[in-house]
């Protein structure tokens, strides 16, 4: 989370955010410093997985490998979590992993792919549900003016990236049947709907481009959304680094 007027006036705004925000910047705190991992992508060798589908970080004909590095950086999170003044709820899993990543390296790698199984870049001719670069599924939508009418894109909560996908469409289930799918208008929140699927329940929250998208976009603004999601008897199907209790 960055200090900038938009999270200070949306925590005032929703005050009860104000805990998921601070944890939020200690995550992001910990990532400082760390470098990008420096592999080039051989994208003729990605092609032919990339046409079947395959998410970029989960080709081995791409040639990257963001093992080791995401390991590193992982072990610093946890360490740095492990250490702040957060509740025992989290500091206590934060240091189990904190010392199973110190002391066994290779779970660091096992860690990694396991994140990988479930950079920010844009991606305009992927137009499939789950990410083009990590593999999964979207946490935030955003509407797009494209010059002629309003596009779609999808937002992955674990790397960033963003994808241009059907308009009138499920990311979850591909439901394509207008009748089943709807959008729930947010009191007081011109800048938010969610796009939602009676097929499989699924829901997308989406940014409606009144507001911020930049901030919006970061997932944890909109975990009041998950709440009322949940409340209408929907399922969070995206990925994200917050889980909603019952």
């Amino acid at each position: 989370m960055t200090t900038n007027g938009s999270s200070r006036k949306w925590i005032e705004e929703h005050p009860y955010l104000e805990g998921v925000a601070g944890f939020q910047a200690l995550v992001e705190e910990a990532l400082k410093g760390i470098a990008p991992v420096a592999a080039r992508t051989d994208w003729a060798a990605y092609a032919p997985d990339r046409a079947r589908g395959v998410p970029l970080l989960q080709s081995e004909r791409a040639g990257i490998d963001v093992v080791p590095a995401a390991g590193e950086a992982l072990l610093r999170v946890a360490e740095r979590v492990a250490a702040a003044d957060v509740p025992d709820a989290i500091r206590g899993p934060a240091r189990g992993l904190a010392d199973a990543l110190q002391c066994r390296p290779a779970e660091r790698g096992r860690a990694v792919r396991w994140v990988l199984e479930v950079s920010a870049r844009t991606d305009d001719a992927w137009e499939r549900g789950e990410c083009p670069t990590c593999g999964a599924a979207p946490a935030m939508g955003l509407l797009v003016d494209d010059g002629t009418d309003r596009a779609r894109h999808l937002s992955c909560g674990c790397c960033r990236t963003r994808w241009r996908f059907k308009r009138v469409a499920c990311p979850f289930c591909g439901n394509e049947d207008a009748r089943k799918l709807g959008v729930l208008e947010i009191d007081r929140e011109p800048a938010l709907r969610l796009d939602v699927c009676d097929a499989c329940k699924g829901y997308v929250k989406t940014c409606t481009g009144a507001g911020d998208e930049a901030f919006l976009l970061a997932d944890w603004p909109t975990l009041h959304l998950d709440v009322l999601a949940r409340d209408r008897g929907y399922e969070r199907r995206g990925a994200s680094l917050f889980e909603l209790g019952g």
